[in-house]
């Protein structure tokens, strides 16, 4: 990367600031300078360096050269540098830094270039400096670097309600959750020949990946110029997948544009319940020499998704496990306008556990009734969620049950680290009514003749007694 190139003059002393921590320059001294007194300076070809200014200007004397130089504006100036430095750059320089410092340099114009970045997102820069007449000078570089954004989309499926791009979601287990990386093109675009540019993506044991890569330069969506790695043997430290540029320039970018990535993954078994989460991290690699071979890489960024879990412990009216019963859990689809099972029926159990639910509107059902009780009555709530949607490390920060009127549950024992919450299901044992075929029938049976025998007697007792008077 070519930092913008001011012109300054002189000191004894030079001091860079701006670039990153341990990051060493060195320094050309491509003119001579003598100090005439009363702000007069004149200006000499460095011996050293006569050829390669003379290859670059394309001029032939030194007034000639001089000249030109001094007629340079900022942009012909970062040209100048570039290629001064693609001719010098195996020559040993004149002056190297301590500690971001030049000390007792001579007068004299300048080639100054970061020979060692600090970090890993660090890029490689050049400066012109023209110290005639000073002491003293600091020189702050201009770090211009690509930027890595990822994020992620939360969608509530029982109001349909969509989110905008954040940092944490909540979701289902078997939902497809859409994820975003965001990555900037460096205003020294133009100063690569060839431009590499690789995301790098890690997801969570907890989400697999959909392989559904989309890429977008500057909105527009793109089929070729890039390949999304997936096989294992190209890949480094746990992550996913990649997506690569072996050469950005072949696609519309420009210095300034962005470059999007878009794809799923699905939420799966392997989930993490509770407020550790399922972290997704992104980081992004690119070309930072525009004069040889190296990369730089961003800092990592993450996002996470959440997701909970419902238990609920069948009990009889003494707080004791009670057998039998078996439980279907549903949500409240906003597409459907209905509620939807979740899961297929539990049985055999006296505690009902459905992990992996996200927030929403949720209806558990007493599918199965144990012997000699009652149904229990339908359990309508909403899961509600909060955790952190603009952070470097998302949170989870509450979780609550409310019933149809939007009031908290209290019955209901929330633990936010495990994404829990549980609550007891009571059923009253009932009256139990005679069985169709049963011996409660023919009770009913043998009464009913009675009582209609004991109707024909006194009908008949009763004609007999009018018929004599």
């Amino acid at each position: 990367m070519v930092l913008a190139m001011g012109m300054t003059t002189f000191a004894a002393d030079i001091t860079i600031s701006g670039g990153a921590q341990g990051s060493e320059y060195a320094a050309y001294k491509l003119l001579n300078v003598t100090d005439g007194g009363e702000g007069k300076f004149a200006y000499t070809i460095n011996a050293k360096y006569e050829s390669a200014l003379k290859e670059v200007t394309g001029k032939t004397q030194e007034r000639e050269i001089i000249d030109y130089i001094s007629s340079f504006d900022a942009a012909q100036t970062r040209q100048f540098a570039d290629a001064m430095y693609g001719k010098v750059k195996d020559l040993e320089a004149d002056y190297t830094t301590a500690n971001d410092k030049f000390t007792g340099v001579e007068q004299g114009y300048y080639l100054i270039v970061e020979t060692k970045t600090g970090n890993d997102a660090d890029a490689y820069s050049l400066v012109m400096l023209d110290t005639a007449g000073n002491d003293e000078v600091n020189v702050t570089t201009k770090e211009d670097k690509p930027e890595l954004v990822k994020k992620v989309k939360e969608k509530n499926d029982s109001t349909g309600e969509v989110t905008d791009w954040q940092d944490g979601a909540d979701y289902d287990i078997g939902d497809k959750v859409p994820f975003q990386l965001t990555g900037t093109v460096e205003a020294k675009y133009d100063n690569y020949e060839t431009y590499y540019y690789a995301f790098h993506d890690t997801l969570s044991k907890g989400l697999t990946f959909n392989n559904d890569v989309k890429v977008y330069v500057d909105g527009t969506e793109i089929s070729d110029g890039y390949r999304v790695v997936t096989d294992a043997a190209e890949l480094e430290n746990g992550e996913t997948f990649k997506v690569v540029f072996d050469n950005l320039k072949v696609t519309p970018a420009h210095a300034g544009s962005k470059i999007v990535v878009e794809y799923t993954a699905t939420l799966n078994e392997d989930a993490v319940i509770g407020d550790e989460g399922n972290p997704n991290t992104a980081k992004l690699e690119y070309s930072n020499n525009p004069y040889g071979d190296g990369t730089g890489e961003t800092p990592e960024d993450k996002v996470t998704v959440f997701t909970y879990k419902l238990v609920a412990n069948k009990v009889d009216k003494d707080g004791k496990a009670l057998e039998g019963a078996g439980f279907t859990l549903y949500k409240y689809d906003a597409k459907k306008a209905d509620y939807v099972a979740v899961k297929d029926e539990i049985t055999g159990v006296t505690q009902f556990t459905f992990a992996g639910l996200d927030a929403g509107q949720y209806k558990l059902v007493e599918t199965t009734v144990p012997a000699g009780y009652n149904k229990a009555d339908d359990f309508e709530f909403t899961i509600k969620a909060e955790y952190d949607t603009n952070s470097n490390d998302p949170k989870l920060k509450k979780l609550v049950v409310v019933d149809k009127d939007g009031k908290e549950i209290t019955e209901i024992t929330i633990n936010l680290a495990e994404g829990t919450a549980s609550t007891n299901i009571v059923n009253l044992s009932g009256t139990e009514l005679p069985s169709t075929g049963g011996i409660g029938t023919k009770i009913f049976y043998t009464v009913g003749a009675v009582l209609m025998i004991g109707a024909a007697v006194i009908l008949i007792s009763r004609k007999r007694t009018a018929q004599e008077k």
